[in-house]
């Protein structure tokens, strides 16, 4: 979970960045295609994949509390469940 956590953290997670990214490249190919370089659908792509990537952003904003609470041990006291294999063997 920590993982997810820092991925889909709002500031300087994964999913911030490609989100900055997308945005940034959508302002560069509107430079691009006003001057024929690019064709206007690949300027329209990246801002769709902009506003996209930043409504997950905000989507998942509301459960980074649940996030954040997974970052962090629990100070119970209580054991992390044990692994358990995930393919099942059958002895002959």
């Amino acid at each position: 979970m920590a993982v997810l956590a820092d991925a889909f953290d709002p500031e300087h997670g994964a999913l911030a960045g490609f989100a900055t990214l997308a945005a940034t490249a959508s302002h560069f190919a509107q430079q691009q295609a006003t001057q024929g370089l690019l064709p206007p659908e690949v300027r329209l792509a990246l801002g769709r994949a902009a506003n996209e990537l930043h409504d997950i952003g905000l989507d998942l904003e509301e459960h980074l509390d649940t996030l954040a609470a997974a970052r962090t041990p629990s100070t119970l006291g209580v054991k992390p469940p044990a692994p358990v294999p995930l393919v099942v063997r059958r002895h002959r």
